[in-house]
């Protein structure tokens, strides 16, 4: 680790935090990382880092974290800040795939992911209802939560209902809801087409799709 300094993860500079993470994958491919391993803890914490240049670097690495065999990652996904959140729901598929939290606990913390989709951040509501269909397709949103996403179709807010209509067509497709069903909520689509605005004119392209 004498080219390695482990600070260098969490450097303001992308440049110098690539070279850090080169040098990582590196030693462990010596097969001499001892010392890597007594700092799990501190590669664990980047995953909460609160710049988000580090943070996506780290989550971009996880296959690091399956040799250094570090824990306590499912955390991440209720994690009371909603970029935290967002960013570990967004490699579900990664944990899944390095077997770094099990399925069931993924499962029973998608309650945490829900509340992603009313998040008061715009870009992480849009990155949380663009995840949806894939969690469905995972079997991480269960077929139970129907009435949940039901309910979003007529959400107060037309910034986070129009979303719940977006996606309706592939979750349509993916057999998860009902076109029936759909149009028996078709009136809070429609009222989100009356007013101008970018809303409307998503509103109306989804109209027209579904009919």
């Amino acid at each position: 680790m004498d080219k390695l300094k482990l600070k260098d993860l969490k450097s303001p500079k992308q440049e110098i935090r690539k070279k850090a993470w080169e040098e990582v994958i590196n030693i462990i491919k010596s097969g001499y990382y001892s010392n890597l391993l007594e700092n799990r803890g501190f590669f664990r914490s980047l995953l909460w880092f609160p710049l988000q240049g580090v943070r996506d670097d780290a989550w971009n690495h996880l296959e690091v974290y399956k040799m250094l065999t570090i824990e306590g990652i499912e955390k991440t996904l209720v994690a009371n800040s909603d970029k935290i959140k967002i960013s570990a729901w967004e490699h579900v598929e990664e944990l899944l795939k390095y077997e770094l939290v099990p399925k069931e606990i993924i499962v029973s913390s998608r309650h945490s992911f829900w509340r992603l989709l009313r998040s008061y951040y715009p870009t992480i509501r849009k990155k949380a209802w663009k995840l949806f269909p894939k969690l469905v397709e995972l079997g991480i949103i269960q077929p139970s939560d129907k009435d949940r996403y039901y309910e979003f179709l007529s959400h107060k807010k037309p910034s986070v209902r129009i979303y719940a209509w977006k996606y309706s067509l592939d979750l349509i497709k993916q057999g998860f809801i009902t076109k029936e069903n759909i149009l028996n909520q078709i009136k809070y689509l429609e009222e989100l087409s009356t007013k101008e605005s970018n809303i409307k004119k998503l509103a109306v392209k989804i109209l027209s799709e579904l009919k």
